[in-house]
């Protein structure tokens, strides 16, 4: 493997399953120290016993929602390690949720309940920034790192039925931006990357999944950002900072800007 990691630290919200989990694996295969935080329960705890096979991985009780539970991982990891390299923002819950699920095909925006909306704005928004807040000072300190957020798509953010969804991921996309700008003299770099397209996650059901396999439309599998997120630990991504990087054009992309990379 061309990319050595060995020393550098991540801590990832929502790894323990999908893109996170992913991720996570390619991250600590290469080297890496990697601190999963999410819900507690038994996912988390299968997540990090597959995760340990890979390489140097913990794992820690985070819910992005609540305050006191996103103080707390901060203060956990501040302890237990002296340098946080990547903070990777990758918790978030889509339009699946109960309360838009059920509701019938076609329905209007109207109809989406608040609670609803604001499960996925406190979760995609809210939840990006309590984590931002809670953890970047630590990194802020040292003057250098990566921050990454992963998003979706620029046209899922308007498209006919994304409501909160689409609306949730453009405005924290909005901030990472504003956070980029505040960050300028600093060696702090701050992206963002998403797959792409409709990916096998824990936001497809398996009735889009069932659709979309009748209808032979391309399904994404949820390690598509292993290489986007492998460069952006890398050295190879110095100076790289207010990107969005689409994993499924990864390729495209290092290609138009002359950049070799092999993980």
């Amino acid at each position: 493997m061309s990319t050595d990691l060995r020393g550098y630290t991540v801590f990832m919200t929502g790894g323990s399953s999908g893109l996170g989990f992913e991720m996570s694996k390619a991250l600590l295969r290469h080297g890496a120290t990697v601190v999963v935080g999410a819900r507690p329960g038994a996912k988390l705890d299968r997540a990090l016993e597959e995760l340990k096979k890979c390489g140097d991985a913990h794992a820690v009780a985070l819910d992005v929602r609540d305050e006191q539970s996103v103080r707390s991982a901060a203060d956990w990891y501040m302890q237990k390690f002296d340098r946080l390299d990547m903070l990777i923002n990758n918790a978030g819950i889509g339009n699946n949720i109960s309360g838009i699920a059920d509701l019938p095909k076609g329905h209007s925006f109207c109809d989406i309940p608040l609670q609803a909306f604001k499960d996925i704005v406190e979760t995609n928004f809210i939840g990006y920034f309590s984590v931002v807040s809670a953890f970047m000072p630590m990194m802020i300190e040292r003057g250098r790192g990566s921050l990454v957020f992963v998003s979706t798509s620029d046209r899922t953010m308007v498209n006919k039925g994304q409501i909160p969804y689409g609306p949730s991921k453009a405005g924290a996309e909005a901030m990472t931006e504003i956070i980029r700008k505040e960050l300028e003299g600093t060696d702090i770099a701050v992206n963002i990357i998403c797959p792409g397209g409709f990916t096998r996650t824990g936001i497809a059901t398996d009735a889009m999944i069932e659709s979309r396999l009748r209808k032979n439309q391309p399904i994404l599998e949820p390690d598509v950002l292993n290489s986007t997120i492998l460069f952006l630990a890398s050295e190879k991504s110095k100076g790289i900072t207010g990107e969005k990087i689409v994993g499924k054009e990864f390729d495209q992309w290092l290609k138009e800007r002359g950049i070799e990379f092999a993980d």
